[in-house]
Formats: structure tokens, C-alpha cells, sequence
């Protein structure tokens, strides 16, 4: 399912593996051996990605990806590209988005909204072949320290570093069988939702402090409360 351009790629670093790992542990395979990687789409034109209520793409950006992967916008800009674009460009359910540029990278796995969805060239598209490993556990291992270290070591640019498509192609990936993918896949899915619960009860308790802090301020005669004195 790879293109010759990712299997160039791959048929060089494997046979560079090969020569160096020894026979001692079984190397990891390359991301490109296993996934196609393709860049999102170009928009030519100033007003290429403006706003249109009535445009028939919808266009997904960096800002609307968290760190942790998550879609922080359901309402995407819709847009009105200035040229055809290529229905291959679109996004399809299952397919990793990995940003390309910036000091922040992150990955994300894309469901479904429309059927006509697009990023642009700031990221790459990944799609996994689904019977060696899973979108969400690579999506996860993409956003790990590993593969944090293997990006950091070959970005180039000094003001805006950029991962260039040969440095993803060749990042080692474990691939565990399919039961493990799955337990990192919801022990990820879990422990985010762990995390944003509690963040979230962080907020409403410093919500509430500070309405009591008012109250007293307002009224001398009124009890200073708060939750961190109720344990």
C-alpha cells in the first residue's frame, strides 16, 4: 500500500539495518514499510484558505490538534479551494495526521466528520496498513519520547524547524501484536481522559475559591469557605 517514493526510502535504511543490528534482536521496521505517507494538500492563492459558509471543504489546521492528539474544534473552517483538488487529498477515516513543522509535534487520528475534509502541507498523512498495527497505537507511539528524540535530532530550520518526509519514513516502529497495540491504545485513551477530568475539577475548584474569596471580600461578616477546607 506504500508509494515507490516511501519504498525507495524503505528498501535503503532496511538494508542498512540489516548490516548494523545483528542478529541479537529483531529489528523494528521503518514507519514507510508499514504506512503510506503522503503530504497534505497545497493550497495556491492568498485567499486559498478563507472562510466560506458555503464552501465545500471542510479544512483542518495545527490549532485545532492539542499535544495530547485531541480535537480541540468540532467546527472546522469550510473552505473554497481556488483549484480541483485531487480526491485523494481527502481524509479519510483511520489515517494519522502528523504535523511537519513548528516546535510542537503531535499526532491525531482523523474520523470522519465529512467526506471532503483536507489539511494542508503542514502535515503529513499517514495511512497504516490496518493488519500490521493500528492508528491509535501509532498515532501514540508517534507522540512518545522516543520518537520525540528521533524528530528533535534530524529537524531542520532554526526558526521554524521542519521534519522532513525521509526523517518519518525511517523512524523506527515497534510493532507488538494486535492485543497490545489495543491495551496502549485505551490505557492512552483513559489516562487522557483521567488527566482532562482532572484538570477540569481543578478549574471549577479555583472556579469556586474565587467566588468565595468575593463573597468575604464583599462581606466581612460572611464565613471564608472553600473546598480545600472541607477535607
Amino acid at each position: 500500500m506504500t508509494n515507490n517514493h516511501n519504498c525507495d526510502v524503505c528498501v535503503i535504511f532496511n538494508l542498512i539495518q540489516s548490516h548494523t543490528s545483528g542478529n541479537t534482536a529483531r529489528a523494528m521496521p521503518f514507519l514507510c514499510s508499514i504506512a503510506e505517507i503522503r503530504m497534505g494538500a497545497t493550497l495556491r492563492g492568498r485567499d486559498a484558505t478563507r472562510p466560506d459558509p458555503n464552501g465545500s471543504y471542510l479544512f483542518l489546521r495545527i490549532g485545532d490538534i492539542s499535544h495530547d492528539g485531541v480535537l480541540l474544534n468540532d467546527d472546522l473552517l469550510r473552505i473554497e479551494p481556488n483549484e480541483p483538488i485531487n480526491p485523494r487529498a481527502c481524509l479519510c477515516t483511520g489515517d494519522v495526521l502528523f504535523s511537519n513543522r513548528g516546535a510542537r509535534t503531535t499526532a491525531f487520528v482523523f474520523h470522519a466528520l465529512e467526506t471532503r475534509t483536507i489539511v494542508g502541507p503542514q502535515f503529513f498523512i499517514i495511512r497504516a496498513d490496518k493488519n500490521l498495527i493500528l492508528p491509535e497505537y501509532l498515532a501514540w507511539f508517534l507522540r512518545s519520547a522516543p520518537a520525540a528524540e528521533h524528530f528533535k535530532a534530524l529537524k531542520k530550520g532554526t526558526h521554524v524547524p521542519i521534519i522532513d518526509r525521509r526523517d518519518l519514513a525511517t523512524l523506527p516502529i515497534p510493532v507488538p501484536p494486535f492485543s497490545k497495540q489495543q491495551q496502549i491504545a485505551e490505557v492512552t485513551a483513559l489516562a487522557l481522559q483521567e488527566r482532562q477530568l482532572t484538570e477540569r475539577l481543578l478549574q471549577l475548584r479555583w472556579q469556586f475559591s474565587s467566588e468565595q474569596l468575593v463573597q468575604f471580600a464583599q462581606n466581612s461578616s460572611s464565613p471564608l469557605t472553600s473546598l480545600y477546607e472541607q477535607d
